[in-house]
């Protein structure tokens, strides 16, 4: 398995001299975390095995909201818990496409909009 931590640490030099006029702070701090993201450069978390005692150190993760290796479990969870409120019944999907004239109005008015549409539904 290839992690994003090899294909940063294989491509950051020209990715930083191609763009390092335009890279945010944030993305700099999140490029680092997801290098360093169970590797021999984070930091390390003991574990111990419940039956037999044995104790080894891992490399810890770095819990960027971003890595798709820490995020990975909590995604799943969060889809187990919205698949557990499901009511059985058929959904469905539906897009309402506004001109563009009005998606300004409608971004800073959202919830005000929201409430119109579901109210005025004819299902």
């Amino acid at each position: 398995m290839i992690l994003l931590s090899s294909i940063i640490e294989t491509f950051a030099g020209k990715f930083f001299t191609k763009y390092q006029k335009l890279i945010l702070p944030s993305h700099l701090n999140a490029l680092g975390a997801m290098q360093d993201c169970r590797t021999s450069n984070s930091l390390l978390m003991q574990a111990q095995c419940t039956e037999c005692d044995h104790q080894d150190f891992i490399p810890h993760s770095c819990g960027h909201r971003n890595c798709p290796h820490c995020q990975q479990h909590e995604s799943q969870q969060w889809l187990e818990r919205q698949l557990k409120k499901q009511v059985p019944a058929e959904y469905f999907l539906l897009t309402f496409t506004l001109p563009k004239e009005f998606r300004a109005l409608a971004w800073h008015h959202q919830r005000t909009l929201y409430t119109l549409i579901i109210t005025h539904m004819c299902i």
